[in-house]
C-alpha cells in the first residue's frame, strides 16, 4: 500500500503463488492448453442431451427382447432399466446444482415423488416385517425398478427443452412401436421370428424366450414380438396408437405423413395378433376417449375407417377377430377368467392381515404366494390401502394434467396431443386390473415416457403467451372440438387462434 492509501495492483494478472504450497498440489502452467491439444476428437463433441438418452432408452426397450438382461443382474437387468437409473442420477445431480432444472410449476414431479415415497415406505414396511431372503431380493429389485421408472418420467418432464424435442421423442416412441408391431406381424404370419436371432454381447437370457403361442386353435398364432408376454405386446400397441394417430393427422403432406400412416397401420394391425382381452379393452377405451375430443365429422371419419379396416383384416385373416370375440362371449367357460375370480377370496383374506401398509413393496411374488394376474390385487397385498392410493394417483393425476391442457392449450395441435397422451393413463389403470402390469418393463416404460411427456407439454405450453382459459375451436380446427364446459362457463372462454395443421 502506497503512502496515499491506494492499493497497488500486482504487475501480472496471475495470482501470486504461495511459496509454502506443496509441489504436488501446484497447478501446472498451461495445463488447460495441454488438455485441449491432446484430447481425442470424439471427446470434444457436445455431451449427449436428454433427447438422445431417451431415444436410446426407447431403442433398448423395444428392440431388445424383454428377457435379455445384463448378466448377473436378474430380471431387473434390462439395458433400458440401466438407462433409467442413469437418468435418475443425472436428474438428481441437476437438483443439487442450482438453476439446472426448469423453473415454474411441474405437477409431474409431485406425482412421481408421491409414488416413489409410497414405495419407499412399503420397502421399509417389508423389512420391518422380516423378509425371507427370496422376498428381500424381490423387494430390492422392485426399488431399483421404481427408481429407474422415476428417472425416465422426470427426465422427460424436465429435460426436454423445446416442443420440437418433445415431438422427436414421441415420434421415436411411435417408430419403435411400429417396428415391434412389424416383428410381431412377421411372427404371426409365420414368415420369420426375428427375436430368435437377436444376440447382443454382454446380454443373456434371464428365461426362455416366450416364442409363438396359440389361442383358439393351433392355426391362430399368438405373438409377443420383443415384449415379455402376449398381453404386454397388445396393450403397449394400444397405448401408443392414439399418439401415432395424432402425428399422422398433423403431419405435413409428403413422405413423412405416409410413413406415419404406415406406422398407424402396423400398430393397429398388430393389436389383434396378441389375441388378448386386455389389449382389446385397451384399444376400445383409448379410441372412445380420443373420440370425445373430435368434432362429429372426425368421429364419423374414424368410425368409417375403423369399420373398413376391421372388415379388411377379417378378410385377410379370417377367424382371428372371431377368436377375440369368443374371449368375451365365452368368458364364463374360460379357465383364466374363472381363476382370476377364484383368487378374490385369497386376496381379501391375506389383505385383512395387513390392510393399511401391506406386506412390503415388491414382496408379493408368485413363487411365494400365487400368480394373481392383477396389478391392483398385487399392490393391495404389497402396499395395502396406501399402496393402492399411490398407484391411483400415479395413473390419474397425469390424466387430469393432460385434460387441463386439452381444454386450455394454445392451439388445436397442443390440445389434441394432450388428449392423445392423457388417455394412456386411465387405460393403463384399467388394464392393471386385468394383468400384473408392473411386472412388465415395456408397459411401465411407455407409461413413464407418456407421463413425462405430459409434464413437458404442460411446462412448454405454460411458457406460451396466452391466457389459461377454455379454448373455443377456431374455424379452421378440424380435429379438436369446443369443450362442452365452454357453453357453461362463458366468462372463462377465449376463441382459439389455432394455426392450420402442420
Amino acid at each position: 500500500m502506497s503512502g496515499t492509501g491506494a492499493v497497488v495492483a500486482p504487475r501480472s494478472g496471475r495470482r501470486k503463488r504461495d511459496s509454502r504450497e506443496p509441489v504436488l498440489l501446484r497447478h501446472p502452467r498451461n495445463l488447460d492448453v495441454v488438455r485441449h491439444d491432446w484430447q481425442p476428437v470424439l471427446l470434444r463433441r457436445r455431451r449427449p442431451d436428454t433427447v438422445v438418452l431417451l431415444i436410446a432408452f426407447l431403442a433398448a426397450q423395444f428392440l431388445i427382447p424383454a428377457r435379455m438382461v445384463i448378466g448377473g443382474m436378474g430380471a431387473v437387468g434390462r439395458p433400458s432399466v440401466a438407462l433409467g437409473l442413469l437418468l435418475v442420477f443425472l436428474w438428481l445431480m441437476s437438483v443439487f446444482r442450482n438453476g439446472q432444472l426448469p423453473s415454474g410449476s411441474q405437477p409431474i414431479r409431485w406425482v412421481v415423488g408421491i409414488w416413489v415415497a409410497v414405495e419407499l415406505v412399503g420397502y421399509a414396511v417389508g423389512y420391518d416385517r422380516g423378509l425371507p431372503v427370496i422376498e428381500a431380493s424381490a423387494a430390492d429389485r422392485w426399488i431399483i425398478f421404481v427408481l429407474a421408472t422415476a428417472g425416465i418420467a422426470l427426465a422427460t418432464a424436465d429435460g426436454i427443452a423445446t416442443r420440437k424435442q418433445l415431438d422427436t421423442v414421441l415420434k421415436a416412441l411411435v417408430g419403435f412401436t411400429a417396428v415391434m408391431a412389424a416383428i410381431g406381424a412377421l411372427q404371426f404370419l409365420r414368415i420369420v421370428d426375428l427375436v430368435q436371432y437377436i444376440k447382443l454381447p454382454g446380454l443373456s437370457l434371464n428365461s426362455d424366450l416366450i416364442g409363438i403361442g396359440a389361442r383358439g386353435g393351433p392355426e391362430f398364432a399368438r405373438v409377443a414380438s420383443t415384449a415379455n408376454h402376449y398381453i404386454e405386446f397388445g396393450v403397449v400397441l394400444a397405448l401408443v396408437l392414439p399418439i401415432a394417430l395424432h402425428y399422422a393427422m398433423f403431419a405435413r403432406p409428403g413422405s413423412q405423413r405416409r410413413w406415419l400412416w404406415v406406422a398407424v397401420g402396423l400398430i393397429a394391425a398388430g393389436i389383434p395378433f396378441a389375441i388378448s382381452r386386455s389389449a382389446t379393452l385397451a384399444v376400445i377405451m383409448g379410441m372412445v376417449l380420443m373420440a370425445t375430443v373430435w368434432p362429429w365429422r372426425q368421429r364419423y371419419n374414424a368410425l368409417i375407417l375403423g369399420v373398413v379396416a376391421t372388415a379388411a383384416f377379417h378378410v385377410l385373416q379370417p377367424g382371428v377377430l372371431g377368436t377375440i370375440r369368443a374371449l368375451f362371449t365365452n368368458a364364463e367357460d374360460d379357465p383364466s377368467v374363472q381363476d382370476r375370480i377364484a383368487r378374490t377370496d385369497y386376496v381379501v383374506n391375506l389383505w385383512e392381515l395387513r390392510p393399511w401398509f401391506g406386506r412390503g413393496a415388491g414382496t408379493v411374488i408368485p413363487s411365494e404366494y400365487i400368480l394373481l394376474d392383477n396389478q391392483l390385487y398385487m399392490t393391495l397385498l404389497a402396499g395395502g390401502v396406501l399402496g393402492v392410493t399411490g398407484l391411483t394417483i400415479f395413473f390419474l393425476a397425469p390424466y387430469f394434467v393432460g385434460r387441463s391442457l386439452r381444454l386450455r392449450g394454445a392451439d388445436q395441435e397442443t390440445r389434441h396431443l394432450a388428449q392423445a397422451l392423457a388417455v394412456a393413463m386411465p387405460v393403463g389403470l384399467m388394464v392393471s386390473a386385468t394383468f400384473d402390469s408392473f411386472s412388465f418393463a415395456t408397459f411401465v416404460g411407455v407409461i413413464a415416457i407418456v407421463m413425462g411427456a405430459i409434464g413437458a407439454l404442460w411446462r412448454l405450453d405454460h411458457q406460451s403467451p396466452h391466457e389459461r382459459v377454455l379454448q373455443v375451436a377456431a374455424p379452421g380446427d378440424k380435429y379438436v372440438a369446443t369443450p362442452l364446459m365452454a357453453f357453461w362457463r362463458r366468462n372463462d372462454v377465449r376463441r382459439s387462434a389455432s394455426p392450420s395443421p402442420r
